[in-house]
């Protein structure tokens, strides 16, 4: 390319040469060499600059108009380009490049009736150019004349030879036509030439199998295996035609051959796996296939990550949390295996499952490898809050807000977490400012508003507000024994012990086995409505269940 573009530019000097003075010359070979320096460097505002000089000095400069269109095309600026790609075509007609150019940017912009015409201009001058024979095809084609492209793609393949390309398009065309008939008959045209290659019999009875004749795709697929039974490629299209017929039995036979065949490479078999992954979900036969098949490749592509990676997500899957877990931590030591999702479903599996020790070690890992990923942030933050260690959750949550851009979903869980991790610090303002903030994105959050409402009820601030946030978070997720648990003491506080007892006990009846706070706070409410001796067996109650707080030892003293 190089050495054409010189010799396009002596072409050019030469022939505007009588355009310019012997000094201009010189400054204008010395500011084109410039142009093409830019070029080189991928400094195209620097090259278009300097062209734009050189058509102030010459525009009647073939090559300059040339090198304009170029860049002009690159911007999608239609006008500038069309002009200048025709200016250096009819300024030297007979330099094909300039014709090629122009066609080409004909084509950019949709001129497809004058493409047709270049490139039977440029064939005219080059009949044997194979070349522009394809790219008169093509234009013919987007111009819609289909028979004149069939035309040049029958004299193209008289030139080269039955090949896959050429035979690709015009069974696309046929195809396109609905001539499926045609469309076959091409490709068998080229299995008769080479009639070994089993590709050509996989695109064959692809053709039959999706236009709706199974049985002849059938015949296709046994003929490739008479000419190779090893290869796994007509195993694969058996077990699809098998699994459409419900002979699973044969298609778990074909399916086996080609996942365990050497010659299927990995890219290749996992688009397989992938497939398989719903279907054997509700089918415990071929879940069990599946699962055999991955055990061998975690055996045969033992350091490839991702049949790590896809064997943790079918015991996932499958509820084998544990398994997966340290399917996926495989994975991640592999080379290749940091990959932000695999470290998305351990930090998951872990949240899940309350390993609240190990998500605190991964997450930070995990912060380590993607440290603009804001999700690590946040399970570190609840990892850390579930340990008690609140500060530490403070630190993870504060950073992370700082990579999160767009998700306010996100954003409102990092808030209540964050809102939750400074009450627990007593800083009581902060704590409220991110309920707020939390809220402000959605109002009818029911754990936000119910978490809000019962700090306010502990510290016995704002107590009004806390009721009108109880009973939202109630309205929102009713017969919630833990938010009627949190109306009942907000009732309490504010001095409504009656209502208090009324919602208490409807707590009561909602858990089956009530927690030592509850019990506790069961007791107060009753102690408040004179109720002594059914307080102090929920108080003891509260005591039996672990809950051994100084203030609850003294409330059972006093009604002893």
């Amino acid at each position: 390319m190089g050495l054409s573009l010189l010799m396009l530019a002596a072409q050019s000097f030469l022939w505007s040469q009588d355009a310019l003075t012997a000094k201009e010359r010189h400054a204008f070979n010395e500011k084109f060499f410039e142009a093409k320096a830019h070029d080189a460097k991928g400094d195209f505002d620097q090259a278009f600059q300097v062209y734009r000089s050189l058509h102030a000095m010459d525009p009647e400069n073939a090559l300059v108009n040339y090198e304009l269109a170029q860049l002009y095309t690159n911007e999608n600026r239609e006008d500038s380009a069309i002009f200048h790609a025709e200016k250096a075509s009819t300024l030297d007609p007979q330099n094909q490049w300039y014709t090629y150019l122009r066609a080409k940017v004909y084509e950019k912009f949709g001129y497809t009736q004058k493409q047709v015409q270049l490139y039977q201009s440029l064939l005219a001058q080059e009949p044997t150019s194979e070349e522009y024979r394809y790219e008169l095809a093509q234009a013919y084609l987007a111009n819609k004349q289909v028979k004149e492209a069939l035309q040049e793609l029958n004299k193209l393949e008289e030139q080269l030879g039955k090949n896959e390309a050429l035979t690709d398009l015009k069974k696309n065309i046929y195809l396109n036509q609905g001539n499926l008939e045609k469309a076959v008959q091409e490709v068998h045209e080229l299995i008769e030439v080479y009639p070994q290659t089993l590709e050509y019999y996989g695109t064959l009875g692809q053709l039959y199998s999706v236009n709706g004749f199974p049985e002849k795709a059938l015949e296709v697929y046994q003929q490739m295996l008479q000419i190779d039974s090893l290869d796994p490629r007509p195993h694969l299209d058996l077990a699809n035609y098998y699994r459409t017929k419900q002979n699973y039995a044969q298609s778990l036979y074909h399916l086996k051959i080609a996942l365990r065949s050497n010659q299927l490479d990995l890219e290749k078999k996992i688009p397989v796996l992938l497939s398989l992954f719903n279907a054997s979900a509700t089918d415990t036969a071929l879940r069990a296939e599946v699962y055999g098949i991955m055990e061998y490749l975690l055996k045969t592509d033992a350091q490839d990550p991702r049949i790590y990676t896809m064997y943790g997500d079918y015991l996932s899957r499958d509820g084998r949390d544990q398994e997966a877990l340290e399917s996926y931590k495989q994975a991640l030591r592999l080379k290749g295996g940091q990959k932000f999702q695999i470290w998305e479903q351990v930090l998951l599996i872990q949240v899940q499952n309350d390993k609240y020790d190990s998500l605190a070690v991964y997450a930070p890992r995990a912060i380590e490898s993607f440290p603009n990923q804001p999700l690590p942030y946040f399970f570190a933050g609840v990892a850390h809050a579930m340990l008690n260690k609140h500060q530490e959750a403070v630190y993870f949550l504060e950073d992370g807000l700082s990579y999160l851009f767009g998700n306010q979903r996100l954003k409102e869980q990092f808030y209540v977490q964050l809102a939750a991790a400074h009450h627990q610090l007593n800083n009581h303002s902060e704590s409220d400012d991110y309920f707020e903030k939390a809220l402000q994105i959605n109002g009818n959050n029911p754990t936000a508003l119910n978490n809000y409402a019962y700090y306010l009820s502990l510290r016995k601030e704002n107590l009004d507000k806390a009721l009108a946030l109880t009973q939202k978070s109630n309205e929102l997720s009713p017969d919630n024994p833990v938010f009627l648990d949190t109306w009942a003491w907000v009732l309490y506080q504010k001095g409504a012990y009656t209502q208090a007892l009324q919602k208490m006990e409807k707590v009561m009846a909602l858990l089956p086995i009530p927690d030592g706070e509850v019990l506790e706070h069961y007791g107060d409410i009753l102690k408040a409505n004179g109720l002594k001796a059914e307080a102090l067996k929920q108080y003891q109650k509260a005591l039996e269940s672990g809950l051994a707080s100084e203030s609850l030892k003294a409330k059972i003293k006093a009604l002893q």
